[in-house]
């Protein structure tokens, strides 16, 4: 059961019944005569995963962030039969267009959205991880701009949103990019910093940033995947509650202010971030194999697509609907 907590603040309404059409935030204790007294809330409930629209381009290690608006999304880049490509798409919610491309191909990319734009950086010029850049392109909705370079040229890494600055942890450089990268560097929206380093490196792991604080777990560490979650919270990182299943080349997105969703990497399963553990939930409907898919989010919706192992078109959106909910009194 939730707990008012997610809902302090809000006035309590004493009615006899369930209101008829209630708002979200809404809550309120039914007291009927000779009934026990039950809190509720209509918030937003548990999310599903929906078939969305149809890629134009079927890529895998392709990248992918919000629009500064946070109602639509971008795809670049990625890998079509061994080709390194270019090729940008949007996503309006219903269906993607062929856009503007990168200024420079790549794939592996680190991505991001921040409050007004998106922005792709490092990756590789390669199919086989050998072509490692540090050049950071901006998206404006329309056309990508070229800007400052990362300090270290490095792919395989993970990208995170926040406000009004953007991280991009770890990744690899050399051949499969087998040399870890463990500096993280923070995007201000003209120039990349290094700044405090993360506990235990890995690649290929997920991001997610929230208003003023970032995410980084699962991804390969060695010996192999890794269930780690570390907590950034502006100034130095903090590991905190494991995923459940640990894996790779996964797909993540920050959906509100607090939480964050994990998805593929190889499997179905899906995993939420309600800002102090995760907790298993709907699954993909289709495995993304080896998923680096598009990742996006807005408030209450998600975007996987894409597929490095078995690059694809297909995607899915994971959407939460509004619902009434029961909570505890503390």
């Amino acid at each position: 059961m939730a707990t008012y907590k997610s809902l302090k603040g809000q006035p309590i309404q004493v009615l006899t019944a369930d209101p008829p059409a209630p708002v979200e935030g809404q809550v309120w204790v039914v007291a009927a005569p000779g009934t026990a007294s039950v809190m509720k809330g209509y918030r937003l409930g548990a999310g599903t995963w929906a078939t969305g629209g149809v890629r134009n381009n079927a890529s895998g290690a392709l990248g992918g962030s919000i629009i500064g608006t946070q109602t639509s999304a971008v795809a670049a880049g990625g890998n079509i039969s061994g080709t390194v490509q270019s090729n940008a798409e949007t996503y309006n919610g219903s269906a993607w267009a062929e856009g503007n491309n990168l200024n420079t191909a790549r794939r592996e990319i680190y991505a991001a959205g921040i409050s007004t734009a998106g922005f792709v950086a490092g990756g590789d010029t390669s199919a086989g991880s050998t072509g490692q850049v540090n050049n950071t392109e901006t998206y404006n909705g329309t056309s990508f701009t070229e800007a400052n370079n990362l300090n270290t040229a490095r792919n395989a890494g993970s990208g995170a949103g926040l406000l009004t600055a953007a991280l991009a942890i770890c990744g690899g450089t050399g051949p499969g990019a087998p040399n870890f990268v463990d500096n993280v560097e923070s995007w201000n929206g003209s120039s990349w910093s290094e700044i405090a380093e993360v506990n235990t490196v890995r690649v290929r792991g997920g991001a997610a940033g929230t208003l003023a604080s970032a995410l980084y777990f699962a991804g390969q560490a060695p010996p192999g995947a890794s269930a780690l979650t570390e907590l950034w919270n502006g100034t130095s990182w903090t590991e905190t509650a494991d995923v459940n299943s640990a894996r790779t080349y996964v797909g993540s997105a920050g959906t509100d202010s607090s939480a964050a969703l994990l998805f593929g990497g190889g499997s179905v399963n899906t995993e939420t971030w309600d800002g102090t553990s995760w907790t298993e939930v709907n699954n993909l409907a289709v495995s993304q194999a080896d998923n680096f898919g598009v990742v996006s989010g807005t408030n209450s919706l998600a975007l996987s697509s894409g597929g490095e192992s078995a690059p694809n078109a297909r995607s899915e959106e994971w959407t939460r609907a509004l619902a009434t909910v029961s909570f505890d009194i503390d």
